[in-house]
This record gives structure tokens, sequence and C-alpha cells, in this order.
């Protein structure tokens, strides 16, 4: 008889010891389970950005353990970052805090993750981020209710976007911006400054689709092909160096070297004698060429001013 209850005791102490293990190791699996389930989270969304497939799964992951399948959504970091961002607009005026931002920098991270999550939902079609119940929710996962409370702050989802404009539409811009302005776009302003560049960048290249209509059109609003920036002159005082570099070399022909300071009057001048000679080519084939007028012309090839190609 005692025998019979010594082995009930040893047999009870092992269960309990069992119990615990277990109870012990479905602890361990549940951090592990949360910390694999945050990296392979983060390599699916890189996957995704590099557009690349998801990996196949052949089998659906279980728990080992029991009371595992019972975890629910647990709270982030989401709500803290909110609520720096409104704070920071509330000091800047905006909620576009850079990676560099110095005073917070995983805030400005935060505001780029979150951009590229909306990316990924907008390349798979979707709206919101579709969730299950086991779901973790991360600081950059897009619920509903987060996208408005984001968009309620003024959340900027794509940095400097705008509609996209036709050729027409930036050509109407670029005169109404001369108008205001007195001066031609520089690249420095934005859309329509590097619109404005790439326009050069084509007649200088002589890009024949630009050259048959587009640069002529240019030209009868009198665009300066090379940028005032870099040239600084006007007709009334280019003409008037030209004629005193005329008169103090016998030719036209002003010379530059890359040694000039490109601010320099002589540097300047080749610049605009240069413009001169691409107005003319626009006159030789027919088309109005800015300020170079036919008087102007004229003008020029009284005073023994050569043209190329003439």
């Amino acid at each position: 008889t005692f025998a019979v209850i010594l082995n009930a005791e040893k047999e009870k102490e092992m269960e309990q010891q069992g119990e615990s293990q277990v109870q012990s190791g479905s602890k361990g699996a549940t951090f592990l389970e949360e910390a694999l389930s945050d990296a392979l989270e983060q390599v699916v969304d890189a996957r995704e950005m590099a557009g690349k497939p998801k990996r196949s799964r052949t089998w659906q992951r279980k728990s080992m353990f029991p009371g595992a399948e019972k975890k629910t959504i647990i709270k982030t970091d989401f709500d803290e970052y909110f609520d720096k961002l409104v704070k920071y607009k509330e000091e800047h005026g905006d909620c576009l805090p850079s990676r560099f931002f110095k005073a917070d920098p995983g805030l400005g991270n935060w505001v780029l993750r979150v951009r590229q999550k909306m990316i990924l939902l907008r390349k798979r079609g979707q709206e919101v981020e579709q969730l299950s119940y086991k779901k973790k929710l991360y600081c950059k996962t897009l619920t509903a209710e987060r996208i408005e409370r984001l968009n309620s702050i003024g959340f900027v989802w794509r940095v400097n976007e705008e509609p996209t404009k036709s050729w027409d539409e930036r050509f109407l811009d670029l005169i109404e911006y001369y108008e205001t302005n007195d001066k031609w776009p520089p690249q420095s302003v934005g859309t329509l400054g590097d619109w404005t560049h790439r326009q050069r960048t084509r007649y200088s290249k002589k890009d024949p689709a630009f050259m048959k209509e587009k640069a002529a059109r240019m030209d009868e609003i009198g665009f300066e092909w090379t940028p005032r920036g870099y040239t600084k002159m006007k007709w009334d005082e280019g003409f008037a160096l030209l004629m005193a570099f005329g008169e103090s070399n016998g030719h036209f022909n002003v010379p530059i070297s890359p040694e000039l300071d490109k601010t320099s009057e002589q540097h300047r001048l080749h610049k605009w004698v240069e413009s001169l000679h691409d107005m003319y080519r626009s006159c030789i084939l027919g088309r109005k060429s800015g300020s170079l007028t036919d008087e102007r012309v004229q003008l020029l090839l009284s005073n023994g001013f050569v043209f190329r190609n003439s």
C-alpha cells in the first residue's frame, strides 16, 4: 500500500513538471513567433517594393502550443508617432519631417515607411490594408481608421505630387510666369523650371520633333534659349557691347575660354552672340524668331555682322 501511494505521488509530481515545461515552452514560442512575424513582414514588404512576387507556401504554419491560436492584436506605437506628427505640424505648419530631422529622425523614417506602405497597397489595388484577427498591427499598418486620421491632419502621401500637365498647359504657365516676373523661370523654381530647362536641352540638341513646331512657338513669345541668369543680357545691352567689340577687334567673333568667369562681360556677350545665330537659323527656316526681328537682322547686317549659314 505504501509503495502504491509513493508511486501515485511521483506520477502527480511528474505531471506537474510536464505542465510547467509546456507553459514555459508556450511563452517562449509566443515570443519567438512575434519576433519572426516582424522580420517576415519586413521581408515581404521589401520584396514587393522591388517588384518581386510573394514566395508561395505549400503549408500553413500552425501553432504547436495550446492557447497560441487565441492571440489577439497587440498595441503598437502608431499612436505615439501620430501624436509626434501632430506636434510637428503645429510647430512647422506641414506634415513633411525629413529623415534628417535632428529633433526626431525616427519620425521622418516612419513617415517614409507609411508612404511606402501606401504605394504597396495601390500596387495591389487596395485602398486599405486587409487584416485578419491574428494579424499584428505594425506602426506602418494602414487600416481605414488610421488613413482617415492621417488625412485629417493633411498627411502628404506623395511628396511634390502634382497633376500631370500637357505641353500646351506648361507653355501657358511659362507665359504667365514671364508676364508676372519679367523673366523666364529658372530651374530652381520647381516643376515649371524643370520643364523650361528640358525645352532648352531639346533645342540645343536640335531635336527634330521639337524643332518642327514647338521651338517656333517659343520663338514667337521671345523665349531666350540661353538662360538670362547665365547671360543677363537684353537686346540693347548686347548690341552696344557687340558694336564696341567689333570696333576694337575688327570682327564680331567673340571668343570664349574655359577660364572665363560665367558672369564676366565677355562670356555673357559670347553667349548672346550665339543666341543671335540660333535665332537667325529659325528665321531662314521660315519661323518667327523671338526678339530677333527683321529690322534687327538688317541692323546687324548693315554694321558688318555675318550670320552663320547666311
